[in-house]
């Protein structure tokens, strides 16, 4: 275990040296040191969890409610299925841009050689690699880092899915569906998806897989229902003959007849798309806890991936087959006719196919619920590792509240012990620390939406949620993370062509291109004003208004955020120092590529003085140096650059 020549992450720290002990800056006993450990080679993501994160995130509620609403856009069967094939096309190539920063950002020095080490933040690490000004001062409280780490903290959280999952919840058991009923199920559900991460990391990601399982098994369902339907095994419904509504649906001249013109009615229905595709990405949220991340990650997400664009194609050619154009332009919900149609023929007294709906939508919002949980506690632990929140160490730092813990305790005694002396529950199996602080976080941000809205009809409060987080974190910042592929592309300065020389350079400039394109649409058309409303409540200039105002909101704390800093640096003559020492090892340990297994994160005050005697020299114009990545490799300190 290295990351550079003598194995030690602290040379000072070293028996053979005469040296005097090393600077505050550097101590293991420095109060704001966060210290913070990779699970260990048995616990770490293997492919059917990495494949569990992508299915569970990307088939949520979007599959069942976004054909009503791209319909509504459109007003056309054709139009509707080409949106929807164009939406895999963009999934794709969004796989494609993460995967490539993914592999190759950050960089790290590993037996001598500069390379890519995969690392746990996702689109954090990505846009403070590309976008590196404007900053307090090198490599410290970069813009575009706060800019992503604020608005994450404020949107991405699981509060639309968990008031979706209270309203069919309540549906499914028959039972009125009330504000304070919906606000209450959601705030319970929430609690437990972060009480169960934080209690056993191995029981959130097995809860995770077997819901993706779930999840793949109810669109099959979907698929074979229409297929039966077709056959005329289903009872035959009085008004409608199926032979025209597959010809009207899925007919080359008809299907795209009546189309609309209404640019923001296609932007709104692609925006519901990318809501429906968006998920591709947690895997980058959580690199740092996958095993063989180089072989895993990317067979994963693109088996993943392509398994959801095939079937989410599947299942709308399904929806077309059963349910009547007519009756997909007037209901919000083309999922939930197509089970009235088909379960709820067997039983139409008892609202069958209607509950049936809802409770597959229920399981389906319960799945992105704990996913989102368990990959965004983990951006948010890098956000706070950067500076740019209060109480950053208890933020960042992960704490011991695991099953673990709890054995351990119940087996001091002789007969608990016998009776908890089963090998399964050894409490070194269920010993994980898990991101504490940062759940609470998550929670926190996540009942705070759930009652800012609580003015909007549940249903109206979901649509906002959603696709605010969908507009900021996938469109935005989506947008910036294409750009910056293509920045990369087209200049010298990064010589990203050789560092990144196993990724085919025309499919990445294609790849980023698409993802460019598609992230821009939504985001531009969205405020042209549209000829049909598609919410009865919400007046068409809500979404990208709030949207802005929350990237707006993360400027300024940004810049707040600058000015308190230089003004202590003026009061005390210190600067504010973000120092992370990194220790890597090879995975597979037989000459594989790097892995970071600990690392150890500095936020600190340190005195002009104690820089200048550092040999730490000044970074860019008047600002104040800090350690930076390469200088720290050049000085024995290994790192990311």
């Amino acid at each position: 275990m290295a990351d550079f020549e003598s194995g030690n992450p602290f040379p000072h720290d070293s028996d053979n040296d005469n040296n005097s002990s090393p600077p505050s800056l550097f101590r293991d006993d420095n109060p704001n040191a966060v210290i913070t450990y990779a699970p260990e080679r048995r616990f770490k993501l293997g492919y059917w969890s990495v494949m569990g994160l992508v299915v569970n995130r990307m088939i949520g509620s979007g599959i069942f409610i976004t054909p009503g609403r791209v319909m509504q856009g459109t007003q056309s069967t054709g139009a509707a299925i080409v949106l929807w094939l164009a939406g895999a096309v963009y999934a794709l190539a969004g796989t494609h841009v993460y995967i490539e920063y993914g592999l190759n950002v950050p960089r790290g020095i590993f037996n001598d050689v500069e390379q890519g080490v995969p690392r746990s933040g996702g689109d954090l690490n990505y846009l403070q690699y590309v976008y590196t000004h404007p900053a307090y001062c090198r490599e410290t409280l970069l813009f575009f880092g706060c800019l992503f780490g604020i608005s994450f903290i404020i949107l991405g959280n699981m509060a639309g899915n968990a008031i979706n999952f209270a309203i069919r919840i309540l549906e499914a058991a028959n039972v009125e569906v009330t504000n304070g009923a919906v606000r209450g199920i959601a705030v319970t559900a929430s609690i437990f998806a972060c009480f169960i991460h934080a209690f056993s990391r191995r029981g959130g990601i097995w809860l995770n897989n077997l819901l993706a399982v779930i999840k793949l098994c109810i669109l099959v369902l979907i698929i074979f229902s229409a297929i039966i339907y077709s056959a005329g095994k289903f009872p035959k419904s009085e008004t409608i003959d199926r032979g025209i509504v597959v010809g009207e649906n899925l007919g080359a001249p008809k299907s795209f007849r009546n189309a609309s013109s209404d640019a923001n009615g296609y932007a709104q229905a692609f925006l519901a798309i990318v809501f429906a595709y968006s998920g591709f990405e947690q895997p980058n949220y959580v690199l740092g806890e996958i095993g063989r991340p180089h072989r895993k990650y990317p067979i994963s997400m693109v088996t993943s991936v392509s398994l959801v664009c095939l079937l989410y194609l599947a299942v709308n050619i399904s929806y077309m087959v059963v349910v009547p154009k007519s009756t997909q332009l007037n209901d919000i919900s083309v999922a939930q006719s197509f089970f009235e149609l088909t379960f709820g023929a067997l039983s139409p007294t008892e609202k069958t196919g209607a509950r049936i709906f809802s409770a597959f939508l229920a399981i389906s919002s319960l799945g992105n619920i704990i996913v989102v949980t368990f990959t965004a506690a983990r951006v948010k632990q890098e956000i706070a590792k950067e500076g740019m929140i209060p109480w950053p160490k208890f933020f960042a730092q992960n704490y011991d509240f695991s099953l673990g813990r709890v054995l351990r305790w119940a087996r001091r005694t002789q007969a608990t012990n016998r009776l908890l002396g089963m090998r399964w529950l050894a409490p070194e199996n269920h010993s994980e620390r898990t991101p504490v602080g940062t759940l609470l976080l998550h929670l926190v941000a996540c009942t705070i939406l759930l009652f800012a809205t609580y003015g909007q009809q549940p249903r109206d409060a979901y649509y906002l949620l959603t696709s605010q987080t969908v507009y900021v974190i996938n469109g935005c910042f989506g947008t910036l993370l294409a750009a910056g592929i293509l920045y990369l592309r087209f200049t010298k300065k990064h010589n990203w062509r050789q560092k990144a020389r196993k990724i085919n350079p025309v499919l990445s400039v294609v790849s980023a291109a698409v993802y460019l394109i598609g992230n821009l649409f939504p985001i531009i058309v969205s405020w042209v004003k549209p000829s049909n409303a598609l919410s009865k409540t919400l007046q068409w200039f809500v979404l990208p208004t709030v949207s802005w105002c929350v990237l707006a909101f993360a400027g300024l704390w940004w810049v707040g955020l600058v000015l308190v800093v230089k003004r202590t640096d003026r009061k005390t003559n210190t600067v504010f120092t973000v120092q992370k020492v990194p220790e890597f090892e090879s995975d597979p340990p037989d000459g594989g590529p790097p892995v970071q297994v600990h690392e150890t994160v500095y936020l600190s005050r340190v005195g002009r003085e104690t820089l200048s005697s550092m040999g730490m020299t000044e970074t860019a114009d008047t600002e104040p140096a800090v350690l930076t990545w390469r200088e720290a490799n050049k000085s024995g300190t290994a790192g990311i650059l």
